[in-house]
């Protein structure tokens, strides 16, 4: 089932009025966001460290989180940072995958995204439930599970984007029970790369919702398929075009080959229809506002010797229908004092959230005294209860209520 208009169009076909949001008008109105105009409270989830729970210093963009648990990787934590396992398990048996696989928590239990699907008790012992996604000799083109990044929970079945096309929802037994064509392409351009990175679905309230950065829809996912929420109109010429990210393999490869034989890249084909363009990371939607994680794309500045670009956020207004993009790095953190506040690991359940090491508190702290900065309370009483060593602290904004 598609409730929408033609796939891979822009339309507000069967969609409200108010239901479009001006992503554009955002360039239009940029100015400096204090975190104290939509969120009222801040506080921390220390993760638990021990030998089995330590994180790597790189992979924090792998944390998801649900009503029940908050996932890094192939672990498993409470919401008071609490480790309560490691659920997947590394190794070539049956119920081992070889990197590591993504969580989820569905009807009481756990399933996991590698190499196979998994299904865990609550214990997390695996069910003997499996279903192995790459066959030797298989037909690539149709392992649309394999394929996808993506793992989600939608009610009683689980999400995969089978990227740019289709969606693809499969039932607790793993067995497809409904499809649904979120882009058109021909098969010319059937590759796609997920230039700088995209989180597709994101959660409000008890909704599940898919956000097609690619023609620009924000879609509600039921079991039995999706309907468009939003249609968002994002028409600045600085926006990513998407002819080059359908076209970015062929564009990468060429790039590629003008590097290998020793040559700048700066004049290719790809970094001079890319460079300076924008695009959208995600989106969330609160009971206030539907927040858009954005960045200008810059590709291999550190190899060009160029300043990596800052993200930034553009806010709508669901009380209002205004559209602002926040000066800098993002809401001038004047709850914490700590500079800006950019939500790294998304927003969940009314809360932004990111997250800081415990050594780069700590030479925070220490740099303000040098300085003769103030250092907020909570902060300090924070240090007092943290080792360098210890894994990360999530900063958890709390957005106002609705009044």
């Amino acid at each position: 089932m598609l409730n929408c208009a033609e796939p891979g169009k822009k339309s507000s076909e069967n969609i409200e009025v108010g239901n479009i949001i001006d992503l554009t008008a955002g360039f239009r109105n940029v100015r400096k966001v204090k975190l104290s105009e939509i969120a009222d409270s801040i506080t921390f989830i220390p993760f638990e460290t021990t030998s089995e729970s330590l994180q790597g210093d790189s992979q924090q963009t792998l944390i998801d989180f649900s009503k029940n648990y908050i996932f890094y990787y192939k672990m498993c934590y409470d919401w008071n940072g609490a480790y309560k396992g490691t659920i997947v398990k590394k190794g070539q048996g049956m119920f081992e995958e070889i990197e590591g696989g993504k969580l989820v928590y569905n009807n009481n239990h756990f399933y996991s995204k590698g190499r196979k699907l998994i299904e865990y008790d609550i214990t997390g012992r695996p069910t003997g439930k499996i279903k192995r996604l790459y066959i030797e000799k298989e037909d690539w083109a149709k392992n649309h599970i394999g394929r996808s990044s993506l793992l989600s929970v939608v009610g009683d079945n689980f999400l995969f984007y089978d990227a740019p096309t289709t969606i693809y929802l499969v039932d607790r037994d793993f067995e497809t029970v409904s499809t649904a064509t979120v882009f058109q392409t021909d098969s010319s351009t059937s590759n796609f790369s997920n230039i700088g990175g995209s989180k597709f679905v994101s959660n409000y309230k008890d909704m599940v919702l898919f956000y097609n950065f690619i023609n620009d829809t924000i879609f509600h996912v039921m079991d039995t398929g999706i309907e468009p929420r939003w249609i968002v109109s994002f028409e600045h010429p600085l926006r990513l075009p998407t002819q080059v990210m359908l076209d970015a393999f062929i564009l990468i490869r060429n790039l590629l080959n003008v590097a290998r034989n020793g040559n700048p890249i700066d004049n290719t084909d790809f970094v001079r229809r890319i460079d300076g363009k924008h695009k959208a990371l995600s989106a969330y939607e609160t009971e206030s506002y539907v927040l858009f994680c954005m960045t200008e794309i810059i590709m291999y500045a550190e190899l060009r010797n160029l300043p990596e670009p800052n993200p930034y956020i553009i806010m709508f207004d669901k009380t209002n229908g205004n559209t602002i993009r926040t000066e800098d790095k993002g809401f001038v953190d004047d709850l914490l004092g700590m500079d800006y506040f950019y939500p790294l690991l998304g927003v969940f359940d009314e809360k932004m959230i990111t997250y800081i090491w415990p050594y780069e508190l700590l030479d925070y702290i220490d740099d303000c005294k040098a300085h003769g900065r103030e250092v907020n309370p909570k902060l300090t009483d924070l240090s007092k209860t943290i080792d360098p060593e210890d894994n990360p602290i999530l900063i958890v904004a709390h957005l106002k209520k609705k009044v």
